[in-house]
């Protein structure tokens, strides 16, 4: 397994291996971290935090990025970074520097294998077209569309669901998506 030096950003939105998202930063607040992330070579490390305000976690497993395109408006401090999700990694060491930059020693997890979709798992396609369709911005962010890859739609929905960064954390811990896929459908099942 491949070792990562990298500096690390907490969100409460979560991207996965294969996803993209947009990323909005102050260029007032967040200097040092732009500076880093567009300097590095490697990309950067997205790591989620837990939604609750009153007990901030840190998770673990992360993601780590690389910047497709970035956007600064005139009369505007923010800058939308879109990203997309190379592998997961494994936080093993965390520092912070002076200029509040937070780095990372990471190691580098294995990608999920690509599963074709059975029959009985084409709700999770038909819901995430529907999802798509109803939100034209997600659609047009994911411009590569594996409908019949388990493993890429088991991340895409993980990272559109409103469900705990734990719950997540849990079944990014697996080898593969088909206990991720399980939950899923008993989700969705459940819900409609």
């Amino acid at each position: 397994m491949t070792t990562l030096n990298m500096p690390l950003l907490f969100q409460k939105r979560h991207i996965l291996p294969t996803g993209r998202m947009q990323l909005h930063l102050s260029s007032i607040t967040h200097t040092a971290i732009l500076k880093a992330i567009l300097s590095s070579k490697i990309g950067i490390g997205i790591c989620m935090v837990s939604n609750k305000s009153s007990q901030q976690q840190i998770y673990d497993i992360g993601t780590r990025v690389t910047i497709e395109d970035f956007n600064k408006k005139p009369n505007n401090h923010l800058i939308k970074l879109n990203i997309y999700g190379q592998e997961l990694f494994k936080i093993t060491t965390i520092e912070e520097c002076d200029n509040d930059i937070i780095w990372g020693k990471c190691q580098q997890l294995p990608q999920w294998p690509m599963h074709r979709i059975a029959t009985e798992q084409q709700l999770l396609a038909v819901r995430l077209k529907v999802m798509f369709n109803k939100h034209p911005d997600l659609k047009k962010l994911h411009y590569q569309h594996e409908f019949n890859n388990l493993s890429w739609l088991c991340q895409r929905w993980l990272e559109i669901l409103p469900m705990p960064a734990q719950e997540k954390q849990i079944l990014l811990n697996h080898p593969d998506c088909l206990h991720a896929c399980d939950y899923l459908m008993s989700m969705i099942q459940t819900h409609h």
